[in-house]
C-alpha cells in the first residue's frame, strides 16, 4: 500500500454553530478508546494527515488525547483542526499550538449580517479576525469558504481579509447539498454558470497572485476526494451510503470498496457528459 492519504476525521457532531449548509452527519462520538482502535485500523495506510473537524472538534473532550497518542505512535503525520474558533481562549490557544501543525477556520461573508443569515453567527468573523492576529506566524493557517449564493461577489472581499496574514491555504468549496445542506439547497446552490464565475475568480487569482495558494473543490470532488470518517466510524460512498466501521472493518477492505465505488462514479459521470 503505497498511496499516501489525508484523512478529514469528522471526529464529533456537536457544534456550536448553526450553519445551514453544515452536511455533518447526526452520529453518536467514539470514546477515546475506540478512535485509538480506529487510529490503530488506519495505521495500515501510510497517512500524510489527519485533519480533525465536526460539528466542532474543539467539543470533544479527548481531542488533544487522541492527538497526543496519534503523535506518539506516529510523529511523522501531520494533524490539522478545523476549527470555528468560538471556544478558543489562551488555555486552547496553547493547547493547539503544542498538538497541531494546521489550523483551519472558515470566512463564507465579510458581511455581518450575511454571516447570521447563514448560521455562523454576527460574532463570527470578528472573532476569526481577532484568531488569525493571535496565529499568524505561530502555525499554517488555512481558509475555508463555502461559494454560495450569497457570497459569491464577496470573494475579493474575502481575500482582501484573508490576504493580511500568512495563509497557506484558502480553499473554496462549491455548495453541496447534503442533510442539513439539502434542507436549504434553494438558498445556497450555485448552477454552473454561477460555479464558472467562482472557478474563473480562482484561476485569475492563481495566475496573478502567488502570496495564496487558492483551490476551488467542485461538486465531484467533493463526493471523491475526501476520505472521511464519521463520528462513530464510518465510511461513505459517493451516494452517502455506509460502507463499513472502522471499529470492526479492515481498512483494507474498505479501501477496496472505496476504489470500486470511485470507479463507477467516474462511469456515472462520464455518461451524464
Amino acid at each position: 500500500m503505497n498511496e499516501l492519504y489525508s484523512i478529514c476525521w469528522n471526529i464529533t457532531n456537536k457544534c456550536n454553530e448553526n450553519c445551514k449548509f453544515c452536511y455533518r452527519k447526526i452520529c453518536d462520538d467514539n470514546s477515546l478508546e475506540e478512535n485509538k482502535k480506529i487510529f490503530d485500523n488506519i495505521s495500515k495506510i501510510k497517512i500524510d494527515k489527519i485533519t480533525f473537524s465536526g460539528g466542532e472538534p474543539l467539543l470533544y473532550e479527548d481531542l488533544f488525547k487522541l492527538g497526543d497518542y496519534i503523535k506518539s505512535k506516529n510523529p511523522e503525520i501531520k494533524l490539522s483542526l478545523t476549527t470555528n474558533g468560538q471556544m478558543i481562549n489562551d488555555d486552547l490557544f496553547n493547547k493547539i499550538i503544542n498538538t497541531f501543525d494546521w489550523i483551519s477556520f472558515s470566512i463564507d461573508s465579510s458581511n455581518t449580517n450575511v454571516n447570521d443569515e447563514i448560521g455562523r453567527g454576527k460574532n463570527h468573523l470578528e472573532k476569526i479576525v481577532s484568531l488569525l492576529d493571535k496565529f499568524n506566524n505561530k502555525i499554517k493557517l488555512k481558509i475555508n469558504t463555502v461559494a454560495n449564493k450569497y457570497n459569491i461577489d464577496d470573494l475579493e472581499n474575502i481575500y482582501n481579509i484573508i490576504s493580511k496574514y500568512h495563509i497557506s491555504r484558502w480553499k473554496i468549496f462549491r455548495f453541496y447539498p447534503l442533510r442539513k445542506g439539502k434542507e436549504n439547497e434553494k438558498l445556497f446552490y450555485l448552477n454552473d454558470s454561477e460555479s464558472q464565475l467562482v472557478e474563473d475568480y480562482v484561476t485569475s487569482k492563481q495566475k496573478h497572485d502567488s502570496k495564496i495558494k487558492i483551490h476551488y473543490n467542485n461538486l465531484n470532488e467533493f463526493t471523491t476526494s475526501y476520505f472521511n470518517i464519521y463520528p462513530d466510524g464510518s465510511i461513505e460512498n459517493s451516494k452517502d451510503e455506509d460502507i463499513g466501521n472502522l471499529l470492526y472493518d479492515d481498512i483494507l477492505n474498505i479501501l477496496k470498496i472505496k476504489k470500486n465505488d470511485l470507479i463507477n462514479h467516474n462511469l456515472r459521470k462520464n455518461n451524464e457528459l
